[in-house]
């Protein structure tokens, strides 16, 4: 499963309920509002498409599906902009197996 977090690179800040996002080695930047918010501050720790769709299903009236694509498209555009990197990897927190 892969893992979305911030980017080294990226700098934000909040201003007047707005998120401006930027990273500072290739210039690209972003202006983010209401649900873009809520999965930018998601994104402080690794968290899976999955998690980040389970929060929003959770929290706001909107039907699983229409959230997936959603958050899959939000997280390709901040992929692309090198605001986010992907892990593949076991979940965070995931308990390996032990040997035994």
């Amino acid at each position: 499963m892969s893992t979305f977090t911030r980017a080294p690179s990226a700098l934000w800040t909040e201003l007047d309920g707005q998120f401006l996002l930027m990273n500072i080695e290739n210039g690209s930047y972003f202006e983010v509002v209401g649900i873009g918010s809520v999965i930018w501050h998601q994104l402080d720790t690794p968290r899976s498409e999955a998690d980040i769709v389970d929060h929003l299903t959770a929290h706001y009236r909107v039907d699983r599906e229409t959230c997936a694509r959603d958050v899959r498209s939000f997280l390709e555009r901040l992929l692309a902009a090198s605001l986010i990197t992907q892990e593949s990897g076991p979940p965070p927190g995931a308990d390996s197996a032990a040997a035994g």
